[in-house]
């Protein structure tokens, strides 16, 4: 919380400094240059001039940094002049907005615009590198930095200290073993050290070693966080006032046994600590998809949908009339398939088989092209010859589209399973029904009927799980569309 805090007001602090600067130094280098007006001249420049340019970055700054993007990180200098570039766009258009509203004969200069965009971005870029870079190489070295103890084994000493000084506003002060003893924890005259961090006490001196030296806070990171010595330490240390970290042991033998256990794929997970009542949770969940993206992604669905459907119902017109023509039937065939979580829905298609299919699939199992819990054959006897067609051009797919409006589909997902195929599942198989299920996605535009292993199907899915944006539904649905013309892959 130290460190956020600190970070927000020293990123505000080189905001508004970079908006003061900039006005000043505008100012002045046009006034040598001759570039400013009489009535400029003869102004308030400060109430004129400057402070709204100041009025200006405060709002800008609310859109720059909002959702954490004041952290501090080690960046290379063109991703400063990045982060300085989109901080300037905000800046320029809530300035245009001020100058427009307040329209005077000094705002009204465009040489004074231009100039005070221009040196914002060069300063805030210069700023944000520069202080950045030299506050988290020596902050720690301040007074103002947060003393730390860490309490652990010497097996994982080293991994821990790696850790905690990647936090920029932390000193580390004292390393104390819980497995040693006070004679392997001073081997000499010299303190022992490990990663450049002094091992100053043992499980028998720990608790005195904390009360007698200067210290904000203590991680204890041990495998048995319940041992009378770790709970009475933990109490001592909340006597003195200092700020605790306790691992939750058994939640890490439960990740470490996870990703044990399972082989074949390891989820993406996050971990956070909640509360039910007064008891600590901690809740392991895969990681959390912001709300704008999550609405941004239906609003797509739902413009896709309603576009998809009035296709498919100018398309029910001719498709309609050659499926009746061709074979006796409904035109709309409606199954129960599996979507998000485990819950059923009738998807809807175009009817591409006799209505037999399903009585005739036990019979033709053995000529199974795929491997695994689907059912594909080339050249299937139970695709009619209208079938054929709307199958290799993709047009049995458009009434998915009201799945979609409905809200059971997106646009782009991993494809529903039957109920059949469903009770075959594993638990790592079901992975891929943990989003929406989707008319495409990555199998679709990775090789679809070139793929014959169910394996590789459900890998594909959960690499588009774990990895989902908004950008990469886009690249899929353009891929989609170039497939669909070239019936890459539609067997």
């Amino acid at each position: 919380m130290k460190r956020k805090k600190l970070e927000l007001t020293i990123t505000t602090i080189l905001y508004l400094l970079s908006a003061f600067l900039s006005s000043v130094l505008a100012i002045g280098l046009l006034k040598n240059a001759a570039k400013l007006t009489k009535e400029f001249l003869a102004g308030n420049t400060w109430v004129s001039a400057i402070f709204p340019v100041m009025a200006a970055e405060m709002i800008a700054m609310i859109l720059a940094l909002y959702d954490g993007r004041y952290a501090f990180e080690r960046l290379p200098a063109y991703k400063y002049a990045i982060k300085s570039l989109k901080a300037t766009i905000y800046f320029s258009g809530i300035w245009a907005v001020i100058l427009l509203i307040e329209k005077n004969d000094i705002t009204a200069s465009r040489h004074y615009f231009v100039l005070t965009i221009l040196f914002h971005f060069i300063i805030l870029a210069v700023l944000l590198g520069l202080m950045q870079r030299f506050i988290m190489n020596h902050f720690y070295q301040t007074t103002a930095a947060s003393l730390v103890g860490v309490v652990t084994t010497s097996g994982r000493a080293a991994v821990i200290t790696d850790l905690l000084k990647k936090d920029w506003s932390r000193r580390l002060v004292g390393l104390m073993l819980i497995n040693e003893t006070k004679d392997s924890v001073m081997e000499g005259v010299e303190p022992r050290e490990i990663d450049h961090v002094p091992v100053v006490a043992d499980a028998s001196s720990l608790v005195e070693w904390v009360r007698s030296s200067a210290m904000d806070e203590i991680f204890i990171i041990v495998p048995d966080n319940e041992n009378p010595l770790i709970t009475e330490a933990v109490e001592n240390f909340i006597q003195m006032g200092i700020s605790v970290h306790l691992n939750l042991s058994s939640i890490e033998h439960l990740e470490h046994r996870i990703a044990r256990k399972t082989k074949k794929y390891v989820p993406k997970t996050t971990c956070r600590l909640a509360y039910l009542g007064s008891i600590p949770m901690m809740i392991m969940e895969q990681p959390m998809i912001k709300l704008r993206w999550l609405a941004a992604k239906r609003i797509m669905d739902i413009l896709g949908g309603l576009v998809g459907s009035l296709i498919a119902m100018i398309l029910f017109v001719f498709i309609g009339i050659a499926i009746k023509l061709d074979s006796p039937g409904p035109v709309i065939f409606a199954q129960e398939r599996v979507g998000k979580n485990g819950r059923k829905f009738k998807m809807y298609k175009f009817r591409s088989m006799y209505q037999d299919a399903e009585a005739r699939k036990a019979e033709l199992m053995k000529q199974n092209e795929m491997h695994g819990l689907m059912f594909k054959i080339k050249d299937d006897p139970r695709i009619t010859r209208v079938g054929k067609f709307i199958r290799k051009t993709s047009l049995d797919e458009f009434p998915q589209f009201f799945n979609v409006l409905k809200g059971d589909m997106s646009l782009v997902g991993t494809r529903p399973p039957t109920v059949g195929e469903f009770k075959e599942y594993s638990n790592y198989h079901k992975r891929r029904l943990s989003m929406k299920p989707g008319i495409t996605g990555m199998w679709q535009v990775s090789g679809r009927s070139d793929i014959k292993d169910f394996e590789e199907i459900v890998r594909l899915d959960c690499e588009y799980i774990d990895n989902w944006n908004l950008w990469l539904d886009i690249k899929i649905l353009f891929k989609t569309v170039a497939i669909v013309f070239t019936h890459k892959g539609a067997d």
